[in-house]
């Protein structure tokens, strides 16, 4: 693929950054050395660069000292992976960000991401190409994104669990309302808000959806209702109207 026409706007996209990288505190991790010495340049100008680990362990020390507010590795590193990280980093820093830049996207790679939980999921070849940045509004926002790689083995791992004959769950309207606030990472009173209806009553309904989907917590229901195809897949951030 010939991409020098593009050049000049991936060059403009580069420079100017994104808000979430102004400001956050950042830490990247990666078991490709080429790659990560390239994100230390680009955070020349752009961030607060904190950590740059080619591990797991020597980023979950880092972020156990250091106050990282953004999170940025790849599936892959030198030792531990990806996935792995996010979900021991997320016990400690609940609100930490977190996109995993997925360079082999298989599906089991792609679950445990989700369940770890990933607030962004970007393949590898799309990372030049705007990805990360769709990746970024998205999450600032309090979105979640996975991108059309991402969203096309989610959706092929669902074809392949259809044809082997699983039946899934019947949920009520409501159980689908409460369901897809629970994979928008909405809290139970966010839920209740936007349904116009009682904390009570979403209490209710997470407890008959965790018992139709044999779900063990509101995580293990949202990875259960991706591998099922219950819901949507978001391939793209939301759009904000000023």
């Amino acid at each position: 693929m010939d991409l020098t026409p593009q050049i000049p706007r991936l060059q403009t996209r580069s420079k100017q950054g994104h808000s979430l990288l102004r400001s956050s505190r950042t830490a990247i991790a990666s078991g490709d050395r080429v790659l990560l010495a390239s994100w230390m340049g680009w955070f020349q100008d752009l961030g607060q660069l904190v950590a740059a680990t080619t591990t797991e362990e020597d980023c979950f020390k880092r972020l156990q000292k250091d106050d990282v507010s953004l999170l940025i590795c790849t599936d892959q590193l030198e030792g531990g992976n990806g996935p792995s990280l996010i979900r021991r980093a997320k016990q400690i820093k609940p609100t930490l960000k977190a996109l995993l830049l997925v360079q082999r996207p298989i599906l089991r790679t792609i679950l445990q991401a989700i369940e770890a939980p990933c607030d962004g999921l970007c393949s590898h070849q799309n990372v030049g190409m705007g990805g990360v940045t769709a990746a970024l509004t998205a999450m600032e926002s309090d979105g979640m994104y996975h991108d059309s790689v991402i969203a096309d083995v989610l959706r092929h791992g669902r074809l392949g669990r259809t044809a082997s004959g699983s039946i899934p769950p019947e949920l009520s309207l409501k159980e689908e309302d409460v369901l897809r606030g629970l994979c928008k990472g909405m809290s139970n009173q966010e839920i209740a808000d936007s349904l116009v209806v009682s904390i009570d009553t979403v209490k209710s309904h997470i407890a008959s959806l965790l018992r139709k989907l044999q779900a063990n917590n509101r995580t293990h229901a949202v990875v259960v209702a991706f591998q099922q195809g219950l819901i949507d897949i978001p391939s793209l951030p939301p759009r904000w109207i000023p």
